[in-house]
């Protein structure tokens, strides 16, 4: 009888332990508190256009007494994640704020936040790219284009760089920064009509234009993003690559990419991390561009893409759809890794998307989302009531902190940075 019971028991403990073995096994969310970075903040408008910053980690809120941000301006992020650049298109302005978290890469510093004072000023400032510590914006008033390095922009005698008289035509064009104080600029071909440019030229800091290729022409050009090795155009017949050592090239449009209307990349993403660049094209989606390898695969086939942006680090590729589904894709192998229909508020700032024409179209979707953002692990929604912040795990879009917003919140984004 003891040798039936031994038996059975045996029988038993190896049966619990079949079954726990083809369980899926269980997934522990991270403690959000120790994982994310002490010097990530969360930058917050009100109605007035007012910004505040919130340490997500202990939910203290600083909320500075500063001029307000111009409600019709389009505000970015650049590349350090320091400071939040105020393009005034109408007025022809570009403002400088600084949120006071300064990387020195091992630790970091938190100082009070603060307007620089000096402005860039040129007509119609548009199209804005920040790599490696540069700021960049394309001023389609003139063809100018505004420099500034952040390096510098706490020295008493700051003054961003204008570069103009480029002699590359009044257009609605893009410029970005290349390693070795290069820059690759959009040219206009005078006897194209439209208001599109159809060449990319490398010129130094004086305007003087340094490599050409006068056989690498387009129909148009819209949007771009560098890392600082690789500047990629977005263009109708497929998308125009500068580089640091003077080359450039056009990697031609692959199925179902066509240079029609809807059908070309005309807003590019970029992080300094990768080496993968991210178009979008509003009738077919989102596809990632490998300048070493001049290939163009998609990453999601859709055309009712809302918003997408990549995460601090460029870790992960974070989707949008007009259902709010979000899906977040690994920039590492274009694998999904999760996709969640959220529950977000709606994006005030970006209400003229819908019935904005073409080029408008792609310029907003350059802009920062105004109710999601992230940091190199989490997503922070902002929810419908704009009461709370729900931050969600990247890896699985699953809830790991609620976060109280301050009253009359009307748009977040992620500043600051991970140590390494």
């Amino acid at each position: 009888m003891k040798k039936y019971f031994a038996f059975a028991s045996a029988l038993l403990f190896s049966a619990l332990i079949g079954c726990q073995e083809n369980e899926d096994p269980q997934v522990e969310e991270p403690n959000f508190e120790e994982v994310e970075s002490e010097w990530i903040r969360l930058a917050w408008w009100n109605n007035d256009s007012k910004i505040g910053l919130i340490n997500p980690i202990n939910d203290n809120n600083t909320n500075p007494d500063l001029a307000a941000f111009n409600p019709a301006g389009a505000n970015y992020l650049s590349s350090s994640g320091r400071y939040i650049i105020s393009i005034e298109r109408v007025d022809g302005k570009v403002r400088f704020f600084d949120t006071g978290i300064e990387n020195h890469n091992d630790h970091g510093h938190e100082y009070t936040p603060k307007w620089i004072s000096a402005t860039a000023d040129a007509p119609l400032p548009t199209h804005f790219s920040s790599t490696n510590g540069q700021i960049i914006i394309f001023n389609d008033g003139d063809g100018s284009i505004t420099w500034a390095r952040e390096s510098t922009l706490e020295t008493p005698s700051f003054s961003p760089t204008v570069i103009s008289n480029i002699g590359n035509g009044t257009h609605h064009g893009a410029a970005t920064w290349l390693t070795g104080n290069k820059f690759a600029v959009t040219f206009k071909d005078e006897s194209v009509s439209g208001s599109l440019p159809q060449h990319v030229k490398l010129i130094d800091n004086t305007g003087q234009v340094i490599y050409e290729d006068e056989t690498v022409t387009v129909t148009g050009i819209h949007g771009d993003a560098s890392n600082g090795k690789y500047a990629v155009f977005g263009a109708t017949e497929g998308v125009v690559v500068a580089s640091d050592n003077n080359q450039i090239k056009l990697i031609p449009n692959p199925s179902p990419l066509a240079s029609t209307s809807g059908n070309w990349m005309g807003t590019i993403k970029a992080n300094d991390n990768i080496s993968t660049f991210y178009g979008y094209a509003s009738q077919q989606g989102i596809f990632e561009i490998n300048p070493d390898t001049e290939a163009i695969t998609p990453v999601l086939l859709s055309n009712t893409i809302k918003t997408y942006f990549l995460s601090a680090d460029g870790g992960y590729l974070v989707v949008q759809l007009n259902d709010n589904t979000v899906k977040v894709y690994d920039t590492a192998n274009r694998n999904e890794i999760a996709s969640k229909r959220l529950t977000t508020a709606e994006a005030s700032a970006n209400t003229n998307a819908e019935t904005a024409n073409e080029w408008e179209h792609y310029r907003l979707m350059n802009e920062e989302s105004p109710i999601l953002t992230a940091s190199e692990k989490f997503l922070y929604v902002l929810a419908p009531d704009k009461k709370t912040i729900e931050v969600k795990n990247l890896n699985t879009l699953n809830s790991v902190k609620t976060i109280d917003a301050p009253n009359n919140t009307t748009n977040i984004l992620r500043v600051g940075f991970q140590t390494k």
